[in-house]
């Protein structure tokens, strides 16, 4: 870890190179400093050239200081592309992709005088 300019705000120096957003969503654990065996979540994963900055949700509960060792696990968002691009893990997805939203529920009805048997309402 490099500084501490806000205390949810880390700028740290990873052992990697990660895309940003990699982290975003993700888990941060202490294993060495003031916080060891500490936990928190990640709510921002951002790059800028070798600058890596780590928003927590909450600020450790002790002040961090250079030197401190933590580990990260990547963020998920939940998304059928992360499940297969990130973690290559499409079978153990349990989520629904193909699910019509909301902008199909709401769109207008079928035409006055159309065929309402079951059938395709898009031709």
């Amino acid at each position: 870890m490099r500084a501490v300019p806000e205390p949810g705000r880390l700028t740290v120096a990873l052992a990697g190179s990660f895309a940003a957003g990699w982290f975003s969503g993700g888990h941060l654990t202490w294993d060495a400093g003031a916080n060891a065996g500490q936990a928190a979540d990640l709510r921002g994963h951002a790059r800028d050239g070798d600058t890596v900055d780590l928003d927590l949700w909450d600020p450790p509960p002790r002040p961090s200081a250079p030197g401190d060792v933590f580990t990260l696990v990547a963020g998920c968002d939940k998304s059928l592309s992360a499940c297969r691009d990130k973690f290559a893990n499409t079978l153990n997805f349990q989520g629904f992709p193909h699910m019509p939203g909301n902008d199909f529920v709401l769109r207008p009805g079928p035409e006055t005088g159309a065929r309402l048997d079951g059938s395709s309402l898009f031709r």
